[in-house]
């Protein structure tokens, strides 16, 4: 992974992964920007978290193992 070095929220994930929340599971994207998040899991908080990107994980992209619409 890498950081944007003209944003510092903006991460950006390895080829072939994509971002994984360690505390409820949710799977984002190849793209994260960082700040407050509002709910956990489907659940309001009762106060916003600031999230740091060690509140994350690299998992692989299970998408890009998929077969391309012509290799079937």
């Amino acid at each position: 992974m890498k950081k944007d070095k003209k944003n510092p929220n903006h991460w950006i994930a390895s080829d072939g992964k994509v971002f994984k929340r360690k505390e409820d599971g949710y799977v984002f994207g190849s793209e994260l920007y960082l700040g407050y998040t509002y709910y956990m899991g489907g659940k309001k908080l009762k106060e916003p978290k600031l999230e740091a990107i060690t509140d994350y994980v690299e998992i692989d992209d299970e998408k890009s193992e998929l077969p391309e619409e012509g290799d079937k």
